[in-house]
C-alpha cells in the first residue's frame, strides 16, 4: 500500500508524542473534543482527560521504545499496527504490548477518535 507522506506524519506525531510524552505536541494533534478509547477498558473524553491519562503514563512508562506500520489508510482514518516494549514502574516488570489502533481524524487532520486494542505481557 502506497500512504501519503502526510498520512505517515500525522501517524508518526502520535507516537512521537507517546515516546517522549510531549503533552503540548499531543495537544496539537488530538481535537478538543477527542475520544481516547481503548476496547474492553476505558473511555477518556476530550483533551483533559486524555492528558491526565498520559501524564500518568508518562509517570509508569520508562526506557519506551516503539514500532508501528499503517495497514490501512485513507483522508479520514489510519489503521495502525504496533509494538510498545517499556519498563512499568509499578509492577517492577518489563511490559510488552502488542496492538491496533484506529485514528480518525477532522478536516484539520486532529484526531477526534483514537480506539486502541492491546495484548500485554510482562516479564521479569
Amino acid at each position: 500500500m502506497v500512504v501519503s507522506i502526510d498520512h505517515k506524519q500525522r501517524v508518526e506525531n502520535y507516537f512521537i508524542a507517546w515516546k517522549n510524552y510531549d503533552i503540548e505536541l499531543l495537544k496539537s494533534i488530538f481535537s478538543q473534543s477527542a475520544k481516547y478509547i481503548i476496547r474492553r477498558k476505558k473511555v477518556y473524553n476530550g483533551i483533559e482527560e486524555i492528558v491526565k491519562y498520559w501524564k500518568k503514563n508518562k509517570e509508569r512508562q520508562k526506557n519506551i521504545q516503539l514500532h508501528w506500520k499503517i495497514l490501512n489508510s485513507s483522508f479520514r482514518c489510519e489503521v495502525v499496527e504496533f509494538g510498545a516494549y517499556f519498563w512499568d514502574i509499578e509492577s517492577k516488570m518489563y511490559t510488552k504490548v502488542n496492538g491496533q489502533i484506529i485514528f480518525k481524524y477532522d478536516c484539520n487532520n486532529q484526531i477526534t477518535s483514537l480506539t486502541e486494542s492491546y495484548k500485554k505481557r510482562t516479564t521479569k
